[in-house]
């Protein structure tokens, strides 16, 4: 039943990436929320629950938007694992980390994506690195912290496990 909760929750933010955040750019840069999602769950749960996320997150993407399919689960997929390797080295009750993490995700993301795009025979200028690279790694540090705190706070409800040896704590 956890996973359904979590896959929800990576529906919701691709919808609400696909929808809302063409209004929610500022300047020339949208919000990336399965980015934002992906991040956290690596924290909080692991790699293999980031990267899941990743792919699914970027599948949905990619399947709509993008121009080369599996351009954005190989850079989603990439962010879940790398993020979720600091999972057991880091607190999760630190919220300092998650935009941290948020900000190296969304460099990680972009890189890969840029790379793709080199490798393709696309040219990319200079000046992408300055006008949308950084900025967007900002914004996304930024709802990394917002995402985090609120999915920290259900932690033990979305935690999955499937031998059920989590007991939830009644208040």
């Amino acid at each position: 039943m956890r996973y359904w909760g979590l896959t929800a929750i990576v529906v919701v933010s691709y919808l609400l990436q696909s929808v809302v955040a063409a209004h929610l750019s500022i300047g020339q840069v949208a919000p990336d929320f399965i980015l934002v999602v992906v991040v956290c769950y690596g924290l909080l749960f692991g790699w293999e629950v980031g990267l899941g996320a990743g792919v699914v997150g970027g599948l949905l993407v990619d399947l709509t938007t993008g121009r080369f399919i599996g351009l954005h689960v190989l850079s989603l997929g990439l962010v879940g694992l790398a993020v979720g390797q600091l999972e057991d080295k880091v607190f999760k009750d630190n919220y300092l980390m998650a935009p941290v993490a948020g900000f190296a995700g969304s460099i990680l993301n972009q890189a890969v994506q840029l790379i793709c795009q080199l490798l393709y025979g696309w040219e990319v200028p200079a000046r992408v690195l300055r006008s949308t690279v950084l900025p967007a790694a900002v914004y996304a540090m930024v709802l990394t912290l917002i995402v985090y705190r609120q999915l920290y706070r259900y932690y033990l409800y979305l935690k999955p496990d499937p031998r059920g040896t989590i007991e939830l704590r009644r208040r």
